[in-house]
């Protein structure tokens, strides 16, 4: 079985090596690697030369965005299964050789496997619910850079459409499970997705694309019960991705304002070592304040960031406290005064945010790609 693997790249130096060395050592006979290039200008080109008699179809030339680029490769694509690697992201070992053996082992048209989510030199397993495919309506559920599709699936349904910047992938996969493709989920990880450098201003496009494909879906197909649950799910999370936004907006444009909320007289505690207490602490470090550890009364680890993670019967008074575990704010406060703690002393990472975000302000509509 032919398995061609496509790899789009426009200015991926600091990436595209490690890409290409991870398709190239699959130790499969019937590989066949295609780049699209799009007149790459720092030195992507030079790498790709390097490794030249690897790559099966290489074009070097400009393109009009992702997608263009992304149907340049279908076009040249002879394999009978094909998929997309991105050009910062990488393979699993020996995943093409799985590929095969789930495709020669069923009746399936496309193989979705999972992905290891790479952020600041952390991996960590994705999790996806693909129970039902009508989650696709509001979630990622058949991942794109860890999915095998037929070549046929592109002859029958057609390729990306190219009016949507950056939603085009998913609005392809509903379309082809929508007409009946037939995928089978592994449970196996096929990819290391990269979100270094994805800005919050991509993530919000991309959520409002997938708003409009998940609403034209819901109205196309037996879904219809849906287009309400779309409407809510979206409205939310855009609100929250804009509010996402507009901070770090903030934290670039109006930090000075910003200073002038905190007393840098005081030592700062963050209540909290999730994805929340994270990203105060990255806040923390950016507004030059000092930070004197975390505290977590389940976590594991002493230390974070060098920081000491302590329990709550440690906690030094005489600090400041940002509490950051979205929903639970109200029982921590309790424990905080049940301590004796006056309230002056702690504050929650939602109330600051909204403090700051009002020294954010910032556009952020996206035009409606498709009439």
């Amino acid at each position: 079985m032919k398995i061609s693997v496509i790899t789009v790249c426009y200015n991926s130096a600091k990436t595209i090596e490690r890409t290409i060395k991870s398709v190239i050592a699959q130790d499969y006979e019937e590989l066949e690697y295609i780049i699209i290039d799009g007149a790459s200008t720092d030195g992507t080109q030079d790498i790709i030369e390097r490794y030249k008699d690897k790559i099966s179809i290489y074009v070097s030339e400009p393109d009009s965005g992702l997608y263009d680029a992304m149907n340049k490769g279908l076009e040249r694509a002879n394999g009978e299964v094909f998929a997309f690697l991105n050009s910062d992201d990488y393979y699993v070992e020996n995943v093409l050789n799985r590929v095969k053996k789930y495709f020669e082992n069923s009746n399936a048209d496309m193989v979705s496997g999972n992905m290891y989510l790479c952020e600041n030199g952390i991996n960590t397993k994705a999790v996806y619910d693909k129970s039902k495919k009508e989650n696709m309506f509001c979630q990622v559920v058949y991942p794109h850079p860890a999915l095998f599709a037929k070549r046929e699936l592109y002859k029958k349904y057609g390729g990306f459409d190219t009016s949507y910047k950056i939603a085009a992938d998913s609005e392809w996969v509903m379309r082809v499970c929508f007409s009946g493709a037939d995928v089978l989920c592994v449970e196996d990880y096929f990819t290391y997705f990269c979100l270094d450098g994805l800005s919050s201003r991509k993530k919000y496009t991309a959520l409002k694309e997938m708003y409009y494909i998940a609403l034209e879906y819901a109205q196309k197909n037996e879904y219809t019960y849906m287009k309400k649950v779309v409407r809510e799910f979206y409205s939310v999370a855009l609100k929250n991705l804009e509010k996402r936004e507009r901070y770090r907006n903030a934290l670039e444009n109006r930090i000075e304002d910003i200073r002038k909320l905190f007393d840098y007289n005081k030592g700062y505690y963050i209540w909290g070592i999730g994805k929340r207490g994270r990203e105060c602490f990255q806040s923390f470090e950016k507004l030059g304040l000092h930070i004197v550890g975390f505290i977590d009364s389940y976590a594991n680890t002493k230390k974070l960031n060098g920081y000491q993670v302590i329990k709550p019967a440690e906690i030094d008074t005489t600090n400041l406290i940002c509490i950051t575990p979205e929903g639970y704010e109200a029982e921590i406060i309790c424990r905080l005064k049940d301590k004796g703690i006056e309230e002056d002393r702690y504050f929650t990472y939602s109330d600051m945010l909204d403090y700051i975000i009002p020294f954010g302000e910032i556009e952020m509509d996206v035009k409606q790609p498709k009439a």
